[in-house]
């Protein structure tokens, strides 16, 4: 679809009939959470799951991508496609974007789940850091490590000049690994990319969203309890993304959340039958079934 200038690759599912849900993806893209989710939430929901501006099967960035960029996106989005409301569901770095969306938009928007969000970066790489650290110890890279302790102990707050990121990825399978609850089930997520047709130059287009860190190093915590609509955050009980400081902000604003307590980062994928009937039911009754 031609949306603010560019080509946005959509996918979607379920009947137009159907209550409409935007998917909004973090960073690398969304096409394993519509490989694990698309059909399930399908059957109830109409699914809208756009490949973000410069991401993956859209074209690639012509513009520095920024929040207030992908916004006005998701916003012509709606408008083309002749949705009144819709909720919108935010993974990982989607749920700080969906906190702005929904606030500057609120008759666009009708509910907001936030699956495993990274609100507030700063308070994620504190939480993280000294995780980062002791991995490096064991690897025998003691510069790293203190790299890491020195960058979480710092009195000012992190921004992306700090490159944390860096230290992240320095990781390898480390790193990787962190985001599960079981690592085993890793191989057979990455099989899902592996075999999804995407050229490496696609795959490669989400580093073309580092642009927006400087907003994601903005914190959102203050901003969740300005957001107007109903709310549910799903989060993983072994989560690096989601530090405890974020979720005791969330919780101090009354709204309900679930704990995944067999996932990590990927409820998605690590609990799918869980998560579908999860979101289904919160969307379409406004509660949370028990787990």
């Amino acid at each position: 679809m031609k949306v603010n200038g560019t080509n946005l690759y959509v996918a979607s599912y379920g009947s137009v009939e159907s209550p409409p849900l935007l998917f909004i993806h973090g960073h690398g893209g969304g096409y394993h959470w519509t490989q694990c989710q698309g059909e399930r939430l399908g059957s109830q929901l109409r699914v809208i799951a756009p490949d973000q501006r410069g991401v993956l099967r859209s074209d690639p960035a012509d513009v520095e991508i920024r929040m207030d960029v992908l916004i006005d996106d998701f916003e012509e989005l709606r408008r083309q496609l002749g949705i009144e409301r819709w909720a919108i569901l935010g993974h990982s770095a989607g749920g700080n974007y969906a906190v702005e969306y929904a606030i500057r938009h609120p008759d666009s928007v009708s509910a907001v789940v936030f699956d495993c969000p990274c609100w507030d970066f700063d308070a994620n790489d504190r939480y993280r850091l000294p995780v980062f650290a002791d991995l490096y110890e064991q690897a025998g890279d003691s510069a790293s490590a203190a790299r890491c302790r020195a960058l979480a102990a710092q009195p000012q707050r992190l921004t992306p000049e700090d490159k944390t990121y860096e230290l992240a990825f320095g990781l390898g399978d480390a790193f990787q690994d962190l985001s599960w609850y079981d690592p085993s089930r890793r191989p057979a997520f990455e099989q899902l990319g592996a075999t999804a047709g995407l050229t490496d130059d696609q795959w490669s287009r989400g580093y073309s969203h580092l642009s927006t860190l400087a907003d994601l190093y903005t914190s959102k915590l203050d901003r969740l309890a300005e957001i107007p609509q109903p709310t549910l955050l799903i989060e993983g009980i072994k989560d690096p993304a989601t530090d405890p400081l974020s979720v005791d902000a969330y919780r101090t604003t009354g709204a309900p959340s679930a704990t995944f307590t067999h996932s990590g980062h990927f409820p998605h994928y690590e609990e799918p039958d869980r998560y579908a009937a999860t979101v289904v039911t919160f969307l379409t009754t406004g509660h949370v079934p028990s787990s």
